[in-house]
């Protein structure tokens, strides 16, 4: 999470533990107005007793309820009992909730130190080493949207048609075996629904029918002859999928391809990736003394780290990103760019 998010996460639950706290004081303040009405029914009758003499003991009413003022003395006890429950219960609830915003706060807490730790301590460099690898995401991710819509369509279409010339096959293959097998799997026992569903297939592939070619034959859950068990079409799917599948980018197309929550997606992981970088080197290093012998070039990061406490190599293995919006004949687009960084310690 964002700190603008974690900061709304705290909020949120400050309030309700404003409202549990309200809800006890309002309970114990119902709970005294009806100790004070208890204690005047006792007064008034002459009992010799207030509440407080006999809150410790369970039902002792009862030693009353021959008596005139009984009702009104049991439904007074009884709403003083409800408050105190009522009381107990908030406050388990109290317990739970700030235990919550303690939590909130101190992922805040973190998220702000480790922000602030790049601010004064990453080297500028790597910084921008960084903030570049960023925009090569970004870039990618934009242009893999813009394909979207019309590889869809493309997708889709080529979808149905393989989805129905698969079915012709494997239905005339099926009728050729045992065509009285056929009719009692996949017809409802029905001779009749053979033909329907011959004349449908005979009729040629039509496009945007692909609901009807579906329900054309029920196959079972774990039917081989299902049509989208055969190879053909597993292969057109793991095709699309290996190009759009990804769980980022389908993470984006459902939130409508919201530019900020990519950027804010992609800023969190570039902070990710400073932290687990800086703390390699800091490994070796120490505390970091110079760190002006890196340098980026071809968007590699590469050089060498003075430290306190020793010398550390940098050398970044890039791949990808040559051809990231070239679709291959295997229909995968070229890979994104990526990058692993080695750190070796150096005299």
């Amino acid at each position: 999470m964002t700190i603008d998010e974690l900061k709304e996460k705290v909020r949120l639950d400050e309030e309700r533990v404003a409202k549990i706290e309200q809800t006890i004081e309002r309970n114990k303040s119902q709970g005294e107005k009806k100790v004070v009405a208890l204690n005047k029914i006792l007064e008034e009758n002459k009992l010799g007793i207030t509440y407080e003499d006999v809150c410790e003991k369970n039902g002792w009413y009862y030693d009353y309820q021959n008596q005139l003022f009984y009702h009104d003395l049991y439904w007074t006890a009884c709403d003083i009992l409800d408050k105190e429950s009522a009381i107990t219960d908030n406050m388990k609830k109290l317990k739970d909730a700030q235990k919550v915003v303690e939590n909130w706060k101190e992922k805040l807490r973190a998220e702000e130190v480790k922000l602030q730790y790049i601010r004064d301590a990453v080297p500028e460099v790597i910084k921008e080493f960084l903030e570049s690898w960023k925009q090569r995401i970004l870039s990618y991710y934009n242009q893999k949207a813009a394909d979207y819509p019309e590889a869809l369509q493309e997708y889709r279409a080529e979808r149905d048609l393989i989805y129905y010339e698969l079915l012709v096959k494997t239905v005339n293959r099926l009728l050729e075996e045992d065509r009285e097998m056929f009719i009692q799997r996949y017809c409802y026992k029905n001779p009749d629904r053979v033909q329907r569903i011959l004349d449908v297939l005979n009729d040629g592939f039509k496009p945007n029918n692909n609901y009807e070619y579906i329900n054309l034959v029920q196959f079972s859950y774990r039917d081989l002859n299902d049509i989208e068990k055969q190879p053909r079409y597993v292969r057109h799917e793991e095709k699309w999928n290996s190009r759009f599948g990804d769980g980022l980018f389908q993470n984006w197309i459902s939130r409508k391809f919201d530019p900020e929550w990519l950027d804010t997606v992609i800023e969190q992981e570039k902070n990710n990736k400073l932290i687990d970088l800086m703390t390699r080197v800091s490994r070796v290093t120490g505390e970091i003394l110079d760190a002006s012998y890196l340098s980026i070039k071809e968007g590699n990061l590469n050089g060498y780290i003075i430290g306190k406490d020793g010398n550390a190599e940098v050398e970044t293995i890039g791949a990808g990103g040559y051809n990231e919006h070239v679709i291959l004949d295997s229909g995968r687009r070229g890979m994104c760019f990526h990058y692993r960084v080695l750190i070796k310690p150096r005299k």
